[in-house]
C-alpha cells in the first residue's frame, strides 16, 4: 500500500470537514463561507508547512553511462570549518545552498570511508587507493600562489593520479544526537553533497545532496517512509549519512563494462 493510498480516507474526511463547516450550503445565498473558520484553517496550514517540509533533496539523475576506468574518491572536505557555523554557504562546485552546523571531529572519514565501501561494492571501477589521493590533494590545497579553482584542484589532481572520474563530497553540518535511540535531547543533523566530476571534459556527471534534521512522525507526517525505515527510532548521525549515500547512489550512472 502506497502512502497516498494510507492517507486517503484521512482526505475524503478533510473534504466533509471543509464543506461542513467552511463552505455552508445555503439554498438563499448559495455562496455563503464561513470567514472566521477559513482564517484559522489558512494560518493552521501556515505552521503545518515548515513542519511537513522535506530537508532531503533527491540526487540529480544521470544522463549518461559512463565507461570502465579509474575512479578517485577524494576526502570529504568541511565547509563548516573553514565558514564558520550557522550560516547560509554555497557548495563551491555547483552553487547550493546549505546552512552550515556543527560537524564532528570524524565525520570526514566518516562520510569518505562510507562512500569508498559503496563504490567498492559496486565493483564495475577500479578505485584508486585513499592513500595516494590523500598526498597528492594535501599539495593542492596547501598552494598558496597561482591558487587554482575548486573544479580545476580536482581535475588537476585526478589527471596527476591518472584518475578518469573523480568524487568529490563536501559536508556542512553533522551532528550527533544527544541521547538514546526512543528518546532524545537533541537530534541527529547532516548536510553533505557529493559530485561526480569527469577529468577529461571537467563536466560534472552527476550530483547527489541530502539535508535533514531528524523529526518525529508527528511533526512530518510525508516522512513515513524514512520513519519506517528507521523502525521509530532517532538514529545516530552515522546511520543517517550511511543511508543517505545508499538513497544517493541509486540514481549512479550505470557502467559500461564492455
Amino acid at each position: 500500500m502506497s502512502v497516498y493510498q494510507m492517507f486517503a480516507p484521512l482526505k475524503e474526511a478533510y473534504k466533509s470537514v471543509f464543506y461542513m463547516y467552511i463552505i455552508k450550503p445555503d439554498k438563499k445565498n448559495p455562496k455563503f463561507f464561513n470567514a472566521e473558520l477559513l482564517k484559522l484553517l489558512f494560518i493552521f496550514f501556515m505552521f503545518l508547512l515548515p513542519a511537513c517540509g522535506s530537508h532531503v533533496t533527491a540526487p540529480e539523475p544521470a544522463s549518461a553511462s559512463l565507461n570502465k576506468g579509474k575512479l578517485l574518491i577524494l576526502p570529504f572536505k568541511n565547509i563548516s570549518g573553514i565558514y564558520g557555523e550557522n550560516i547560509s554557504s554555497r557548495c563551491p562546485l555547483c552553487g547550493n545552498v546549505f546552512m552550515t552546523g556543527e560537524v564532528i571531529d570524524d565525520a570526514e572519514d566518516i562520510l569518505t570511508q562510507s562512500l569508498i565501501s559503496l563504490m567498492e561494492s559496486r565493483k564495475r571501477m577500479e578505485l584508486i587507493p585513499l592513500s595516494q589521493a590523500q598526498g597528492v590533494w594535501s599539495e593542492m590545497l596547501s598552494r598558496s600562489e597561482d591558487r587554482l579553482s575548486e573544479r580545476d584542484q580536482i581535475v588537476e589532481t585526478g589527471r596527476i593520479l591518472g584518475a578518469d572520474l573523480v568524487m568529490a563530497g563536501y559536508v556542512y553540518r553533522f551532528k550527533e544526537r544527544v541521547g538514546a535511540a526512543y528518546s532524545v535531547d537533541s537530534p541527529a543533523s547532516a548536510a553533505f553533497d557529493i559530485h561526480l566530476v569527469d577529468v577529461s571534459s571537467r563536466r560534472i556527471l552527476w550530483t547527489g545532496r541530502f539535508d535533514e534534521t531528524q523529526s518525529s512522525l508527528f511533526e512530518n507526517l510525508f516522512k513515513i517512509g524514512a520513519f519506517l525505515k528507521r523502525k521509530g527510532a532517532w538514529i545516530t548521525v552515522d546511520k543517517m549519512a550511511v543511508s543517505a549515500l545508499e538513497d544517493m547512489l541509486q540514481t549512479f550512472p550505470e557502467i559500461n563494462t564492455r
